[in-house]
């Protein structure tokens, strides 16, 4: 966790020019703290540190700098009872104790004369002290108004102004604290901090680029598609801040998986790298327990979330060569049977949590990044080739991938994975598989399709891409098919890095194309394409009209001819035997 801290980063601190013995003036009521922040969210709170009277003439006792606080005590902004405990803490600080009449300081302008003049890191101290001993605020600015927050009504002082503890709790932004003089109105403008984000991006294999519009390495984008069974490789870049205003620096990745992806446990690798787009694997990977710590929440079965978790990222490994500006975390996740066909796609999501108060503890979060991942269906069905009403059942069919090398293995209608061939066959033979090989191996292992009463068949989980459908036995009565048909799935999905989180604005159309026909409309909705297989009856015959068929009719006319021939030669014969 954050602890108290010098801040030399954040804080705005006007060195503290106090004079103890300034002839009073009346003090005012109606000074204001402007704060030029236009960031909703903040709770600016201003405690009176030290109260007293104003000069009013720049010229009374000889001041030339203008107003100055004299008469001074503890501002109503001070834990009155526990005041003794403050100066015993002001002395105890290192940098406080050890100015000049600090050890024999007994009251609030003991401990004003002793800052008299300071530098800007010896306020700070100041600040980040007396912060541990505050009362009520004098008055709070809850809301930006053109711009800015406006504290008002406040009395002449020295104040500290911060954002209210928790209010920033969980919000993409930064605590701040100042020290200010309010010896009139008051115009401040904070330094922006910096805040760290974090995004979250696929590998798409089709897509293997850098993206023009930022690198994040080659292939890595918002939107990518992958077949059922297939390891999905994923990457997060967290940016690493500013991080001196802190003593410690509490950093926290959370990656969120859908229920269509499992998360392979021991992929995951963390970096500390250079630039977002690095080749991680020119780094060496941190070690997890030692370096960051790995948090598991329900990843077994699909779905769930990990954390990556550094309790003080300022002592990571290689931090002290001072160019190291991204946290990296690669990993692989299986696309399982789980994973939803078309829209609404299988989205997966990371956020960052990181130290946000400077003054103590307290973490940010940024916005979750998404990115996601897409799967599609085949639908077949099985029709006769004269009449496609008739719908064909029995018909049983394997799915190659784009090579012949590997054949889909398919469970309740759902890719699984791809295995090798039945052993003794590869890409050159697999036509000559015979059927009853396929029913072997599919007994182990399976693989085919068949079609039922109402022709149907299919398989669900397959990435854009190609594939060869061979039909390896047809239905009674019917010819099987000579030759496999060559499929072709393509997908319109938008592969770059400024995906606005809506699915259908990822995956725009789906097409299928068969044995280089023309492309038909598939269902982006459903991420479903069709496919229509027709069988003619028959023996495995030439169809009618072909030259087989014209070389049958002519045999059989010479086998009539001979026929009568022989007959009449037979008659005669019976003749002469008879005579």
């Amino acid at each position: 966790m954050n602890t108290t801290k010098r801040l030399p980063a954040i804080i705005l601190a006007l060195i503290l020019a106090l004079a103890i013995a300034v002839p009073a003036a009346a003090v005012g009521e109606n000074y204001s703290i402007t704060i030029q922040n236009d960031k909703e969210g903040h709770t600016y709170e201003a405690y009176q540190i030290f109260a007293g009277t104003v000069s009013s003439d720049a010229g009374q006792a000889g001041n030339e700098e203008g107003p100055m606080l004299g008469d001074i005590i503890w501002g109503d902004g001070v834990d009155a009872g526990r005041t003794d405990e403050l100066l015993a803490a002001l002395k105890a600080n290192e940098t406080i104790g050890a100015l000049p009449g600090m050890d024999d300081a007994a009251t609030a302008a003991d401990v004003a004369a002793a800052l008299d003049g300071t530098a800007a890191e010896t306020a700070a101290a100041f600040a980040d002290t007396v912060a541990r001993y505050l009362a009520e605020p004098e008055g709070t600015a809850t809301a930006p108004v053109e711009g800015s927050y406006v504290i008002e009504g406040l009395p002449a002082g020295y104040y500290l102004v911060k954002d209210q503890d928790g209010s920033l709790e969980g919000d993409a932004d930064t605590a701040t604290e100042y020290i200010v003089q309010v010896l009139g109105n008051v115009t401040m403008e904070p330094k922006d901090s910096d805040i760290p984000t974090v995004v979250k991006k696929v590998h798409d294999e089709e897509y293997a680029r850098v993206d023009q519009e930022g690198t994040y390495g080659i292939g890595y984008n918002d939107v990518a598609d992958w077949d059922i069974g297939d390891s999905v490789p994923f990457k997060l870049i967290g940016s690493i801040p500013d991080m001196s205003a802190y003593d410690t620096y509490e950093y926290i990745l959370t990656d969120t998986l859908s229920n269509g992806l499992t998360l392979q446990e021991d992929t995951i690798n963390v970096y500390i790298a250079v630039n977002s787009n690095d080749e991680v694997r020119d780094y060496t990977p941190l070690t997890e327990g030692d370096d960051y710590t790995l948090t598991l929440n329900d990843t077994e079965n699909g779905g769930g979330s990990f954390s990556i978790s550094f309790d003080d990222l300022k002592t990571a490994p290689y931090m002290e060569q001072g160019n190291r500006n991204y946290v990296i975390v690669t990993y692989d996740a299986t696309l399982n049977t789980n994973a939803v066909i078309g829209l609404d796609g299988n989205p997966n999501s990371v956020d960052l949590q990181f130290s946000n108060n400077p003054n103590g503890e307290g973490l940010g979060r940024t916005p979750e990044d998404t990115v996601i991942v897409f799967t599609y269906e085949l639908d077949g069905t099985k029709v006769d080739g004269e009449n496609v009403e008739t719908e064909l059942e029995g018909a049983e069919f394997v799915l190659f991938n784009g090579g012949h090398t590997r054949v889909a293995h398919i469970q309740n209608g759902k890719l699984v994975g791809w295995v090798e061939l039945p052993a003794g066959y590869d890409s050159t033979n697999y036509k000559e598989i015979p059927y009853e090989a396929w029913e072997t191996f599919d007994e182990t292992t399976s693989v085919i399709m068949t079609s039922a009463a109402e022709g149907a068949f299919g398989v669900s989980g397959l990435d854009d891409g190609t594939y060869y459908l061979m039909e390896i036995k047809a239905p009674t009565g019917y010819n099987l098919l000579e030759t496999d048909l060559e499929i072709v799935i393509a997908a319109t999905t938008a592969n770059g890095q400024n995906w606005n989180g809506t699915p259908a604005n990822a995956l725009t159309a789906l097409t299928i194309a068969v044995d280089r026909g023309a492309a038909e409309n598939g269902d982006a909705g459903t991420g479903t394409v069709a496919l229509t297989v027709r069988n003619n009856q028959g023996a495995t015959l030439p169809e009618t009209g072909g030259m087989g068929t014209t070389l049958f009719y002519v045999l059989g006319a010479l086998l009539v001819v001979g026929a009568g021939v022989l007959l009449v030669v037979k008659i005669r014969m019976r003749g002469e035997d008879n005579e």
